[in-house]
């Protein structure tokens, strides 16, 4: 998120000493003791020190956090945590925000923007007697602290939506396919997209130059409309008379179009028809389909297909 444009900072520094360690290292993890107030750029803060860990999962360390108190106060600020060595004066950082955050006294308790700081500040084994916290505030003036998008979901894709209106409105095709005397007309770069048989055919070294319409003698229209049909959309349909008609039609259909996936390409096409032949086994068609399994290498197919037949001989 961009921080917004700021022309004054007012800092200030804070020093946070804790004596006594071992008095208060017993506290649990989220129990904390606080510096005075101190104030900085027209707000009040405080330091929090847990000597037991944020949380329990920071149990082995001491954590600190600078907190805004100035009741429903809401501060854009940078900030910098750090450990002052006692032998020599000199202090190095821990936590420090690089840019302003926002810290707002108002935020709820699990969202921690009233607050800002080091869940790790050092682990509590290194820990002497005491140690002194030293914390740099710079508020920043000239800005107003943003509010937090709202999360928006997106819509669901309609890329298939608008490819099938495409194939249906049959706008601009190039292509056109003669199928036991049906002519069904397509768009090049969509079949070649989704089959590496098609992009060979209409592109690559297999193309048929000078053609107009390409004939294909060995595939049932209805099986090459659903194949197309899936090309565009992603999305098996098969014609309403078959789903509504004899089962061994639908059956007989979804077999074929199995062949006609494996002829261009079409693995996830393959694959639902695998599903569909797997849900739909019976005694009278499982021999024709553990062939047609063994003969497009459909390995799922087959093992359903033998355990079948498996159960059958023993019952």
């Amino acid at each position: 998120m961009a921080s917004p444009p700021h022309t004054v900072t007012a800092r200030g520094a804070h020093q946070f000493e804790i004596v006594g360690y071992s008095l208060i290292k017993g506290l649990a993890a989220g129990e904390f003791v606080r510096s005075g107030a101190f104030a900085v750029g027209g707000y009040r803060w405080s330091v929090r020190f847990y000597p037991g860990g944020f949380s329990p999962p920071h149990r082995a360390f001491v954590s600190a956090f600078l907190k805004i108190t100035s009741k429903d106060a809401r501060a854009w600020a940078r900030f910098d945590l750090r450990l002052l060595d006692r032998a020599t004066g000199l202090s190095r950082s821990v936590r420090r925000a690089a840019e302003p955050v926002v810290f707002d006294y108002s935020a709820p308790p699990g969202k921690c923007r009233g607050k800002r700081g080091a869940r790790a500040l050092m682990l509590r084994s290194e820990l002497e007697a005491s140690l002194t916290i030293e914390c740099v505030v710079d508020v920043v003036s000239g800005g107003v602290p943003p509010v937090a998008p709202r999360r928006l979901r997106a819509p669901p894709s309609d890329l298939s939506k608008h490819l099938g209106e495409l194939l249906d409105r049959q706008d601009q095709t190039d292509v056109a396919f003669d199928v036991r005397g049906e002519v069904f007309r397509a768009h090049k770069a969509v079949l070649a997209t989704r089959s590496p048989v098609f992009m060979a055919e209409l592109y690559g070294g297999m193309k048929e130059k000078g053609m107009e319409c390409i004939a294909i003698d060995d595939i049932q229209p209805v099986v090459f409309s659903a194949l197309v049909g899936f090309i565009y959309t992603d999305v098996l349909v098969l014609p309403g008379d078959l789903l509504e008609g004899d089962d061994d039609d639908y059956k007989e259909m979804v077999r074929h179009l199995l062949e006609a996936a494996d002829r261009y390409g079409m693995e996830r096409l393959m694959l639902m028809c695998e599903s569909i032949l797997c849900r739909s086994l019976d005694g009278s068609t499982v021999e024709t389909t553990l062939a047609l399994a063994d003969q497009h290498y459909c390995t799922a197919l087959k093992d359903v297909c033998l355990q079948f037949m498996s159960l059958g001989l023993q019952g």
